[in-house]
């Protein structure tokens, strides 16, 4: 799997080079385009560990939700990111700056429920000491 990264990485960067001379708005799409597939290269790895991780969680009787709903705020938090680098290779910062704030709004959000159901598992723990 990290060849496969790899080598779409290194033709994804090599194309972008040979064209940016000529195609700036060109260039700048591919360089989108070679980090979404990455992105999308990776998915099946990620399901599975996601799987993986809700096994563990029900083991220990938290609740498979938790561990699916912590995975989408990884998730949202790498979706973020990629946003901010295809705005700062597009030489927008300003785009770049107000994405990665409402990202870190966005993740706060969803994090808060986390929490709350988090302290519950910890207060039914404690009532049961």
């Amino acid at each position: 799997m990290a060849l496969k990264i790899a080598a779409i990485g290194i033709i994804a960067v090599v194309s972008a080079l040979v064209v940016r001379n000529e195609r700036q708005d060109v260039a700048v799409a591919i360089g989108i385009a070679g980090g979404a597939a990455v992105i999308l290269s990776v998915i099946d790895g990620v399901a599975g560990v996601t799987s993986l991780l809700s096994e563990l969680a029900e083991k220990t009787g938290v609740g498979g939700e938790l561990v699916v709903y912590l995975m989408k705020i990884v998730g949202a938090g790498y979706i973020v990111e990629f946003a901010c680098s295809a705005a700062e290779e597009a030489k927008m910062p300003s785009l770049s700056g107000g994405i990665s704030l409402a990202g870190k709004v966005l993740i706060v959000c969803m994090t808060v429920p986390l929490l709350a159901e988090l302290v519950d598992v910890v207060i039914g723990l404690l009532a049961e000491a």
